[in-house]
């Protein structure tokens, strides 16, 4: 069946794409507007990168309309969702993505629009685009090719040299296709006065994360990434738990993980808000293969590493790094260890993994910038939207 899905859902693509290009054609022909257009696929609300770069176009070019689209992955019901995305970006000034949207690789644009690719994240431990094709978890290399996945980027956002080596070979562009400009998320977390009102908010909503602290205890974040198919030990990490007198520990599943989940007095399921929001609030985190271990160490927070199927995940998907030379903190073995670590670990010094995954928003010995790098001003600019003054393209 994989091989026969191999070969007819290559050829039935090829029509759709075909039918898609002819009519882009034509789209292409209305006036470009000055418009800026943001597809996301997040389901559920605006990121924090989208959001501060709506920010910065209504600063910069406050003569530009922004258009956000929310994208869904191919089906039935996308189609007349698609026409929008591709009406949109035939007259539009330029784009931003955060992620695998099918008209911005599959359609022929225009030679002066400027479409650039701000990843859902710093950084990558697991693989993931190019790099995981041909996995169990990975996209079929035969339709990933007749998707042009990830293609059609005037350029990708990269935070370091190490991503910047990473996307190149997982989006299948060419490294001076990536640019050093860094993403929003590093201005939020590295802007205190931000994440102080994230940290007020959070624990309004939960007044016994105060409460904890004020006892000594931690607040632990549990973030593993997520399994297709497969349940994660969260019940493990709360047993670990149970005899500590004080700590918190903070469950945030992935969306559509449908793992079962513990109750307790000492542990929250904390979807309300969203990870980067925690970060306010963590004292330390508890991950495997997440790419938070690049936001958690903006913020100097702790990490502690539980890789407990590592040898499935290395069949599943595969890793883009050298795990055990390149994570910034303990490995545990078993989720008492982890937990165990996560309650005794003292501040991490994160410099030589910064210099070399995040030093194009820190200084080059991977210490914290003074000031924040601006890399929402940044990007907006790598865009090069006409001025209120120019002819519009």
């Amino acid at each position: 069946m994989g091989q026969l899905n191999g070969v007819i859902l290559p050829h039935a693509l090829s029509l759709l794409i075909g039918g898609a290009r002819a009519l882009y054609a034509i789209l292409k022909l209305l006036p470009t507007q000055r418009k800026v257009v943001l597809i996301t696929r997040e389901p559920r609300q605006i990121t924090v990168d989208f959001s501060l770069l709506q920010d910065a176009i209504r600063r910069k070019h406050p003569e530009h309309r922004i258009v956000v689209i929310k994208h869904q992955k191919l089906s039935p019901t996308y189609i007349p969702k698609a026409l929008r995305e591709m009406y949109h970006l035939a007259t539009c000034s330029g784009c931003l993505v955060d992620g695998y949207i099918i008209p911005v690789s599959i359609l022929n644009h225009r030679k002066d629009l400027r479409i650039g690719q701000v990843w859902h994240a710093l950084g990558a431990i697991k693989k993931f685009g190019h790099l995981a094709s041909g996995t169990r978890e990975g996209p079929h290399p035969q339709v990933a090719a007749t998707m042009q996945m990830h293609q059609n980027y005037t350029f990708v956002c990269a935070s370091g040299e190490v991503p910047a080596s990473i996307y190149t070979a997982a989006f299948g562009i060419t490294a001076d296709q990536v640019w050093p400009l860094g993403m929003p998320r590093v201005d939020h977390l590295l802007d205190e006065r931000r994440m102080a009102e994230r940290r007020n908010k959070i624990v309004h909503h939960y007044p016994q994360l105060q409460a904890a602290r004020d006892a000594g205890g931690r607040t632990v974040l549990y973030i593993p990434t997520f399994r297709r198919g497969k349940h994660i030990p969260y019940t493990k990490v709360a047993t670990a738990f149970a005899e500590e007198d004080a700590s918190t520990l903070v469950l945030l599943p992935h969306p559509i993980d449908r793992s079962p989940l513990p109750q307790g007095e000492r542990t929250i399921i904390g979807t309300d808000f969203g990870v980067l929001d925690w970060l306010a609030v963590a004292d330390v985190v508890i991950t495997d293969y997440s790419a938070v271990t690049y936001e958690a160490s903006l913020r100097n927070i702790p990490l502690v590493f539980w890789p407990y199927d590592m040898a499935d995940y290395l069949e599943a998907r595969g890793l883009a790094v050298d795990y055990a030379a390149e994570v910034p903190g303990p490995i545990a073995e078993s989720a008492a260890d982890a937990v165990d670590a996560a309650l005794s670990i003292g501040t991490p010094d994160y410099r030589e993994f910064r210099s070399k995954h995040l030093n194009f928003v820190t200084d080059d010995d991977g210490s914290l910038p003074q000031d924040p790098p601006r890399c929402a001003d940044r990007i907006v600019e790598a865009l090069a939207l006409p001025s209120s003054q120019g002819p519009q393209r």
